[in-house]
């Protein structure tokens, strides 16, 4: 079995003053054959939460362009991905949003997918080896869709073994912030 590293970036969140001076990360072991779910639930305990919501990882490709959505198994109804944009919408996006030195192919692969989204994946149907982690971009994983906790995951290496457990931080640097901020102290 591939046993897969992955360096789990907490992004800064403002609303939630979480503004570190240094990168907050969690380098996570997990083997191939667990679920997406499981990789949840391993970024869950390494960053000391404990009040469970609602969650979505999306793969993105070499380019930053998501490619398809898989979320928490309660929120899976099979439809897309995510709600497709008209020209419009994907004409003033790319006019805002992308950087000017973008190829034309990732414009047009970007127009594409907001066109016509993949359909959504479910995340304890989805194991690691079906995401091809060996030229998968990355993946980004929102957590709390209210308050937006996101993260950056990016492969660090693969191995050839056995995982005897669940997966297991192997790796950190910060301390993880409150999953609330105190409001006392506001």
């Amino acid at each position: 079995m591939t046993i897969y590293r992955f360096r789990v970036l907490l992004l800064p969140n403002p609303p939630l003053e979480f503004e570190p001076e240094t990168e907050v990360y969690r380098e996570i072991e997990i083997g191939g054959s667990s679920t997406l779910a499981d990789l949840h639930e391993a970024i869950f305990d390494a960053f000391d939460r404990y009040d469970s919501h609602a969650y979505e990882f999306l793969t993105r490709d070499e380019h930053g362009i998501a490619t398809r959505s898989y979320v928490h198994p309660q929120l899976y109804s099979g439809g897309e991905s995510w709600q497709p944009m008209d020209d419009d919408e994907i004409d003033r996006f790319l006019e805002r949003a992308v950087p000017d030195d973008a190829t034309e192919a990732a414009k047009e692969r970007f127009r594409d997918l907001q066109s016509n989204p993949p359909p959504e994946g479910n995340a304890a149907e989805t194991t690691i080896d079906e995401l091809d982690p060996d030229t998968l971009g990355a993946l980004s994983y929102t957590f709390d869709m209210g308050d937006n906790w996101e993260h950056y995951i990016e492969l660090q290496d693969t191995q050839e073994g056995s995982l005897e457990d669940d997966p297991v931080v192997v790796d950190e640097q910060g301390a993880a912030p409150p999953q609330y901020p105190d409001l006392d102290e506001q």
